[in-house]
């Protein structure tokens, strides 16, 4: 997924189940914020980029490499926010030049992905970078750290790395990411700052609507499920007491004879249906109307066993339920 360096913190680890997309988006706008937002979440990451409050770029990327931006990534955005129970948003405040460098970033092309940096020839690379008077960004990664170079005409803008908040001019950082097991390359070319659109995100886009829109499918797909798995679980819940009646049957025409069905018949009748063998006042009268009608058919032995088997029955019936 897409992790940028973290700047100079304004929040951290915050709970994206407690936050709404609106709030967020207000408030950073409201303090004129420059820098980015960075939403992670177990399967996808989501950027926001500020310069001096205004919303110059939204992307979300997921682990399987699809990419959402502009309009589509804040729907993607306030979907992953309402539906997802778990992940985390980090607010890191930049300069003015780094956020831009980060606006074009997030809009340019990717050249490589997830290249690792032991197999590739970096210097020939670098040599075409320069060849091509590239603007774009090469970032170097592990799961844990990154760092990026900005390339402005092919020569080296500029480094990003963990705890900047400004265009750094030392390699160092980038150095010693480059000199970790399993580190990583992607390499974007970029369009020029003067290229990049200048839209207000937040001008152009219903975020209020978005979201509510987000809360009502989400209710709404909660409510079906919820409603389908009712439906299994009654059709479940019949058969059960369907094959638990057919047993009391079995039980009671054993010791009382062919009578005992009709028995049963009556009783279950009289107390609303085979549901009152899961009830435990409802199968205490079943129970003692079964046994009434037994005492004219049956001996006090058979009807002592009876009950135990009856009882028996509808405990282990409650059980697996």
């Amino acid at each position: 997924m897409f992790l940028l360096p973290k700047g100079s913190p304004l929040f951290e680890n915050l709970a994206v189940s407690k936050l709404k997309l609106p709030d967020v988006l207000s408030k950073l706008s409201n303090g004129a914020f420059t820098g980015y937002a960075s939403f992670v979440f177990q399967s996808s990451t989501g950027l926001l980029v500020f310069e001096a409050g205004k919303l110059v770029s939204a992307l979300v990327e997921g682990q399987n490499g699809k990419r959402d931006s502009g309009f589509e990534a804040l729907s993607a955005l306030a979907g992953l926010m309402v539906t997802t129970g778990s992940g985390a948003l980090n607010v890191y405040k930049l300069s003015k030049d780094l956020t831009m460098c980060i606006h074009a970033l997030l809009e340019g092309k990717i050249l490589y992905k997830a290249q690792e940096l032991k197999l590739i020839d970096i210097k020939t690379l670098l040599e075409k970078v320069k060849e091509d008077q590239m603007n774009g960004c090469l970032r170097i990664y592990t799961d844990e750290h990154s760092a990026m170079i900005f390339y402005k005409d092919g020569n080296p803008l500029g480094f990003f790395h963990d705890g900047s908040s400004d265009i750094e001019t030392s390699s160092t950082e980038s150095q010693k990411i480059a000199g970790l097991p399993g580190a990583k390359i992607d390499l974007f070319s970029t369009q020029s700052a003067d290229e990049l659109m200048g839209t207000n995100l937040l001008e152009v886009t219903n975020i209020q609507k978005i979201w509510d829109t987000c809360v009502v499918l989400h209710k709404s797909e909660i409510d079906k499920n919820n409603l389908e798995r009712h439906e299994r679980d009654s059709k479940v819940m019949s058969q059960k007491l369907a094959e638990l009646e057919e047993q009391v049957k079995s039980i009671v025409t054993e010791y009382v004879g062919k009578l005992g069905r009709g028995v049963v018949d009556k009783e279950l009748s009289d107390n609303g249906g085979n549901a009152c063998l899961l009830d435990a006042a409802g199968a205490e009268k079943f129970m003692k109307g079964v046994e009434r009608a037994a005492k004219l058919l049956a001996s006090a032995t058979n009807i002592k066993l009876m009950m135990d088997k009856l009882s028996s029955a509808i405990s282990a019936t409650k059980a697996e339920i």
